[in-house]
């Protein structure tokens, strides 16, 4: 009896508790690096006790673990929050998609009459084809009945084909309509026909009155790259570069004049610092794994062998490593914004900076006779950069794109500008000195490089070059640097670099001479 009476009072409560379908509207966005966080708010007038309310046409591409909601009012107390995806969702009736539809079954329709016609065409050529020999049969034929009834088949033949071909022309732009109207019907489909899921409240007022709600939840399918355009109008002025942001959205959901914030930030990364496990050395055996069937059984022998392909039994334990969670930055846009849930490129202007500049021509001619003109960018950690493309504006012309990598230690960003063709730069051997003789039993090789700049500019420029020679890896080969000229050398990796001023339509040379000894019956590679 008592079970019966506790189940009675279950039954009461659930049926006591109201249910409430509020609409709300989605009115901030923060944008992250990929997903973002929905500010939606609502309000409703709530009743004394417990009810349900339900917030409807909810992005499914939600997490419903970031939903985190709040109310104004202290009488109310949120009991519980959830997320379930709405199947019953009606299809909305737009008003362009019927027009579309009525539009498109009268092309259809048309299509069909045209196809009955060639029908009708193409069985009055069967039966002409049918009819061909006038022989056939019992009946006999006059040469000028057989003329004339030629004459007929031609004529009504030609008839035929030239009404097939008339119906060809009329049908293939209907189609082509058809085929952009169906393109167009179902793009429009995946627009306005989408899924959508609820956000179920329960909760509990001590009495009656008005109650705002504010929703902030994580959904995926949208994100932003950065992207910058550098602007310079002559080697005399500093770098002029605009921040951008090309935000892209596919949740589902239209974003209809909404506060809009960029982040630098990604709520989907792994947010746990990294744990650093024992590393334990220990020793392992080498071990050939040989398979062999026997009586439709695998039977695995370990043998050991030494100098032999082996598999490695030890005992390492992998560290396992996240990242850290990073500061991150936002951008708060000071207009509202509109972007449609349709996946396309939306640019949005972030910040423009002047950058302190210092310019500087780069060549490496063994690679690329080419110079290019580098900015270099100090103090460039304060403007808040995220590795991204730039479109680079040179005295007024694009001149191609580039690449900002601000994920460096380095104290300067080199940002390429692109090649400068009034730069010319030539690498070219230096015959007396390219020889190679024998000493006893070893073979010495002598390489020279001669270095033109030819400045054809009217101003001055300030150039590097870098070139390189060998580095031996070999106590048998040995490199010497005969003769560096200007050049500054770093010895660990061969590398030579040097800084040259050239006067306008001046011409500057340089060279360096290094000689490579190695035993005569060894054949040597990467000399030059």
């Amino acid at each position: 009896m008592k079970k019966i009476f506790g189940l009675f009072l279950f039954l009461l409560c659930v049926s006591a508790t109201a249910q409430n379908e509020v609409s709300s509207k989605i009115t901030a966005v923060k944008v992250f690096k990929s997903n973002a966080q929905i500010v939606r708010d609502a309000s409703f007038n709530a009743a004394m006790g417990p009810q349900e309310i339900v917030l409807t046409g909810i992005s499914t591409s939600i997490n419903p673990s970031s939903l985190q909601v709040q109310f104004n009012n202290p009488n109310t107390v949120l009991v519980s929050a959830k997320y379930e995806n709405n199947y019953l969702v009606s299809k909305i009736n737009n008003k362009e998609i019927e027009a579309l539809k009525t539009q498109l079954e009268a092309l259809n329709d048309d299509l069909n009459w045209l196809a009955h016609e060639r029908n009708s065409l193409l069985g009055m050529e069967q039966i002409l084809n049918k009819n061909q020999d006038l022989g056939s049969g019992n009946s006999s034929f006059t040469p000028q009945q057989v003329l004339e009834l030629s004459n007929v088949y031609h004529a009504k033949y030609l008839e035929i084909k030239k009404a097939i071909i008339a119906l060809d022309k009329k049908e293939q732009p209907l189609r082509e309509t058809a085929v952009k109207l169906t393109q167009q019907l179902s793009e429009l489909n995946a627009k306005f026909n989408k899924p959508s899921g609820n956000i179920v409240l329960q909760i509990d007022s001590k009495k009656p009155g008005k109650v705002a709600i504010d929703c902030k939840y994580i959904v995926g399918n949208v994100g932003w790259i950065p992207l910058y355009d550098l602007r310079s109008e002559s080697i005399t002025e500093n770098v002029n570069l605009t921040y951008k942001a090309s935000i892209y959205q596919n949740t589902g959901l239209d974003w209809d004049n909404v506060a809009l914030i960029i982040s630098t930030g990604n709520p989907s990364q792994n947010n746990d610092r990294p744990i650093l496990s024992p590393l334990y050395a220990s020793i392992y055996q080498e071990q050939l794994q040989r398979y062999k069937k026997e009586l439709d059984d695998e039977v695995m022998e370990e043998i050991q062998v030494s100098n032999m392909a082996y598999t490695q039994i030890s005992g390492y334990v992998n560290a396992s490593t996240v990242a850290e969670n990073q500061l991150s930055v936002d951008f708060n846009i000071l207009s509202k914004r509109s972007i449609a849930s349709d996946g396309k490129e939306n640019l949005v202007a972030l910040q423009s900076f002047d950058l302190k500049t210092d310019y500087i021509y780069h060549t490496v001619p063994k690679l690329d006779r080419a110079a290019f003109l580098l900015a270099k960018i100090t103090d460039w950690s304060q403007y808040n950069l995220i590795a991204g493309e730039a479109n680079i504006f040179f005295e007024g012309a694009f001149v191609g794109t580039s690449y900002i990598n601000p994920e460096v230690t380095a104290k300067e960003l080199l940002i390429s500008m692109g090649r400068d063709n009034s730069i010319v730069v030539e690498r070219t051997p230096i015959k007396e000195f390219t020889a190679s003789k024998f000493i006893g039993s070893n073979k010495k090789e002598t390489i020279g490089y001669e270095l033109v700049v030819k400045n054809k500019k009217g101003t001055p420029i300030t150039i590097e070059i870098l070139d390189q020679i060998p580095v031996s890896q070999n106590k048998d080969i040995e490199i010497t640097l005969d003769d560096k000229g200007n050049a500054e050398y770093t010895e660990d990796n061969g590398k030579l670099l040097w800084t040259i001023g050239v006067q306008a339509r001046e011409t500057v040379v340089e060279k360096f001479i290094y000689t490579i000894k190695y035993p005569k019956n060894k054949n040597v590679r990467g000399t030059k």
